[in-house]
C-alpha cells in the first residue's frame, strides 16, 4: 500500500486513541504505508517500526485530533458514518477520510519526525502543497473546524449527545 491508501474499517469513535484494539489496527495500517525511499532515505524514519512508533505517540499527543483543525477523528468518522461527509476512494478498496494522515508541515522538506504531524484528510486535501503550515492554520483550519461543527448539528440526537458529553 502507498500514500493515501488505507485499510477499510470502522473506528471505535469513543476515545479511539485510548483503545488498544484501535492502536493495533492503526499500527498495521501505518506499517503498510511505509516507503523506504520516501520515509527512510529521503526522510527521517529509518524503518517502518520507527514510523509506526512515532505515529502512535503523535496520535496520543494530539488526543486523536487533527493537528490543524483540531477535530477528533472520532467526530469525523461519525460524520462519515451518518452520510454527512464524503470519503475519497483510492485504488480498488481503499478510502481516505476515516484516518489521520501523515503531513509534512514544510512540503519542501522530507518526511522526518520534526517536519511531520498528523492531520485529517480534509485539511490535507485543502492545504496540499499550496499553503504553508502557518497560512493554513491561520486562514483555513478554523473554517474547516466550523464546517465540521456545522455538520455535527445534523447528526442524530443520540450521537450528538454522546459527542457533547465527551466535550
Amino acid at each position: 500500500m502507498r500514500e493515501g491508501v488505507t485499510l477499510n474499517y470502522q473506528i471505535d469513535t469513543d476515545h479511539a486513541h485510548r483503545n488498544e484494539h484501535y492502536r493495533a489496527r492503526e499500527r498495521l495500517r501505518v506499517k503498510t504505508l511505509y516507503s523506504r525511499t520516501k520515509h527512510g532515505t529521503l526522510g527521517g524514519f529509518s524503518s517502518s517500526t520507527e514510523l509506526v512508533d512515532w505515529w502512535i505517540k503523535k496520535f496520543e499527543e494530539q488526543d486523536g485530533c487533527c493537528a490543524y483543525c483540531e477535530t477528533s477523528i472520532g467526530l469525523i468518522n461519525e460524520l462519515i458514518n451518518a452520510g454527512l461527509l464524503r470519503t475519497r476512494k483510492v485504488n480498488s478498496n481503499g478510502k481516505r477520510g476515516p484516518c489521520l494522515e501523515l503531513e509534512r508541515k514544510n512540503p519542501n522538506a522530507g518526511y522526518s519526525p520534526e517536519n511531520c504531524t498528523l492531520i485529517c484528510y480534509y485539511c490535507n486535501n485543502d492545504k496540499s502543497y499550496v499553503y504553508s503550515e502557518d497560512e493554513y492554520r491561520k486562514f483555513f483550519a478554523p473554517a474547516r473546524a466550523r464546517h465540521f461543527e456545522y455538520l455535527a448539528q445534523n447528526l442524530p440526537s443520540p450521537v450528538r449527545s454522546k459527542l457533547e458529553d465527551r466535550g
